[in-house]
């Protein structure tokens, strides 16, 4: 059975990619930092590789030995505080250790980025892959997706997925942090006038997303993941506040970053990114319904009715 190597295997989007890849027939060996990370991988049928993004001689031999390498790992997970630019430097040693275990194989390497490195459209038109770069971005992801691409001219076959800004669905991810925070201040707030369009995809659609870049993407290509672009943040605010059974307030720009800093600028950007190319060119046919709907009546009922009755 082919066999990937996935980092980040135990989170949220690579748990979705473990149980899809397994069912299409292929092993996993997960990257896992911690015995609950190792119980959690084994418990959706994978195998736990003990290390992180540091340890730099598991990396290569795990990517030596796989057909498939996914990296889904942040350096940032666990630790915010953790400068970027540190991010960066950990992030591109451990994808140049990944590159030095598949160098010259053509294998497939996935990476991660975030299609909020592009910025908005002055008109309001969706933005694609070739879309112009934002020159102030919320942080500097652009970078370790450039370094990442680059460990392709060794022989390895490197494809991106700009991840939508809202990956949601199991009940899980932003959604359900915002849907907390928003029960502890008992409405929900949402920044400036609400009209902000955003861009989203399913977990698992995210899921298949990845498998099919592994398996069909060309070299240095790159792809939105992003199944819906049209939501704005007023919809999504009231999607949660229906389901939370509290009110919708708005609050200023400034007023909001003095409260709750990279959030606001996260809650209030604009980002219309297709995923029109991933559907032409890799045949993905995202297939779980949308964020409004997921929220209202999918996986975040049982989160709101848990928070209602913490509230209580």
């Amino acid at each position: 059975m082919p066999l990937i190597f996935l980092t980040g295997g135990s989170g949220y989007i690579g748990s979705a990619i473990t149980t899809h890849a397994l069912s299409k027939g292929y092993t996993i060996h997960s990257l896992s930092r911690t015995p609950q990370s190792d119980s959690k991988i084994l418990s959706l049928g994978a195998t736990p590789i003990r290390g992180d993004l540091t340890s730099l001689s598991v990396l290569r031999t795990q990517s030596q030995a796989a057909d498939i390498v996914m990296h889904l790992a942040d350096p940032m997970s666990g630790n915010h505080s953790l400068p970027y630019s540190e991010r960066i430097r950990v992030d591109d040693e451990a994808v140049t250790a990944i590159g030095d275990g598949l160098a010259g194989s053509n294998k497939a390497l996935v990476v991660t980025s975030g299609s909020l490195v592009v910025a908005a459209s002055a008109g309001g038109e969706e933005t694609n892959e070739e879309s112009a770069l934002w020159e102030k971005p919320l942080n500097e992801r652009i970078v370790s997706e450039r370094n990442n691409l680059r460990v392709g001219g060794r022989g390895i076959r490197v494809s991106v997925v700009r991840l939508a800004p809202f990956v949601y669905g199991r009940g899980g991810s932003g959604v359900a942090l915002f849907m907390k925070m928003y029960m502890g201040l008992g409405e929900v707030k949402v920044v400036g006038d609400g009209r902000a369009v955003t861009s989203a995809v399913h977990v698992e659609d995210a899921a298949r997303l990845y498998l099919l870049a592994a398996e069909r993407a060309e070299a240095g290509e790159v792809f939105n993941g992003c199944s819906e672009w049209g939501v704005t943040f007023g919809e999504l605010g009231r999607a949660m506040a229906e389901v939370l059974g509290v009110g919708v307030g708005f609050v200023g720009l400034e007023e909001a970053e003095e409260k709750w800093g990279f959030f606001a600028k996260f809650l209030s950007t604009e980002n219309r990114a297709s995923g029109g190319k991933a559907m032409r060119v890799l045949g993905w046919k995202p297939e779980k319904v949308g964020i409004l709907e997921e929220v209202r009546t999918g996986s975040y009922v049982e989160l709101a009715e848990s928070l209602k009755k913490g509230a209580a």
